[in-house]
């Protein structure tokens, strides 16, 4: 009984080394489903060749290590040599392999399609899309080329340059309409968001005359088509959302032409311009008397007052004042002015040094005020409690 369980016992050994298919054998399936028009399983084949691949590799370097430990270098010497037919027979995908699965993945459903063009992306050296931008123009007096490229991940999206992004000066190229495969046709509009291609592609700026006034803020967009040079375009009436907005005019940021806030008209100059509404907001928080508590201020204490300042507008605000106030007979102002040489929009500042001293015990209305070099002025009231 017991050599009748050995034998069976061998036999399912010798079946299991018959299947185990070697990385050779792995390779050569590949192929066949590559010819055979089968993307997907030419895909699990592969994983599976490099997972062998992978084991047979660690297996021979652990083999090496047990012989060396043993001292037997003449089976380490062997076995190395088997290490280098493997690095010499990586049994990686070819170019022409990469190729060959790529059409075939082009044919797939779009589903399916993206699933494996991803796959082929992560594991094949040959297979990198690129999308190139290309905004050149060209005139009567002026003419330039340039264009970017960056690698995509087939599809993954993708966002289309705007105008802003890509800076070239409207008055020479005019308002960018959109972008397509060929100069002439626009297929899809500045910032719109689309799968990014299987294949290379370059994608050209198509360019209009015009004008156009944009503003996030108020949701104005307003496109004057076919206008040239000479033209005289009327320039929106824009209202602000609220009396902490202030509008500072508009800006064409390719070229930094400007229209101050209350110009009606405009003529162009050049092949197009596009202008964005700028705004002025400024916000004073976070007063604070530290290291005292700004609600048990010493009396008769020189007493330093901090805040923050914050550019919640789209204007960088040059040459401001801060000014410090208070019409209560408790409170001696010692230092009641400071400069803000620069605060850039989008940014804040924290300021200190204005100085006060309590002269009363009680509650003491205090105001800072900030002002722009314009003359507008935003304030934030405050109390100090003095004991």
């Amino acid at each position: 009984m017991k050599r009748l369980m050995a034998t069976a016992l061998v036999l399912m050994m010798t079946a299991t080394l018959l299947f185990a298919a070697s990385a050779e054998d792995l390779y050569s399936q590949f192929s066949d489903a590559l010819d055979a028009g089968d993307a997907s399983k030419a895909i699990d084949i592969y994983g599976n060749l490099q997972e062998k691949v992978r084991k047979d590799y660690m297996n021979a370097e652990r083999s090496y290590e047990k012989a060396v430990d043993a001292g037997n270098f003449a089976k380490a010497r062997q076995i190395m040599g088997e290490i280098h037919e493997m690095n010499a027979a990586p049994y990686l995908m070819t170019e022409e392999d990469s190729d060959a699965l790529l059409s075939l993945i082009l044919k797939a459903d779009e589903g399916k399609k993206a699933e494996m063009a991803e796959w082929l992306y992560a594991n094949s050296p040959y297979y990198s899309p690129t999308v190139t931008y290309n905004w050149s123009s060209d005139g009567a007096n002026f003419s330039y080329s340039f264009s970017r490229s960056i690698s995509v991940t087939p599809g993954n999206e993708i966002t289309l340059p705007s105008a802003s992004d890509i800076g070239a000066d409207t008055s020479l190229a005019g308002v960018l309409e959109g972008w397509g495969v060929t100069r002439s046709e626009v297929m899809y509009q500045p910032g719109e968001v689309i799968a990014a291609p299987y294949t290379s592609q370059t994608y050209y700026a198509i360019w209009k005359t015009g004008v156009v006034f944009t503003d996030e803020l108020t949701g104005v967009n307003t496109t004057i088509d076919g206008s040239v040079s000479g033209d005289v375009v009327e320039v929106p009436v824009l209202t602000p959302p609220d009396d902490s907005y202030i509008f500072a005019g508009w800006v064409d940021k390719s070229n930094g032409e400007y229209i101050p806030a209350d110009e009606t008209e405009y003529t162009l100059s050049g092949n197009g311009a596009s202008f964005e509404a700028l705004w002025k907001k400024i916000e004073i928080s976070d007063v604070s008397a530290s290291p005292y508590d700004i609600n048990a201020v010493p009396v008769d204490t020189q007493v330093d007052i901090s805040f923050t300042i914050g550019n919640l507008g789209n204007e960088n605000m040059r040459n401001s004042v801060v000014d410090l106030t208070s019409d209560s007979e408790g409170v001696e102002i010692q230092k009641g002015h400071g400069r803000v040489p620069s605060l850039p929009a989008g940014k804040d500042i924290y300021a200190t040094g204005l100085r006060v001293v309590a002269t009363e015990p009680g509650s003491h209305d205090l105001t800072i005020a900030f002002t722009d070099r314009d003359g507008d002025t935003w304030t934030q009231d405050f109390q100090i409690q003095a004991e």
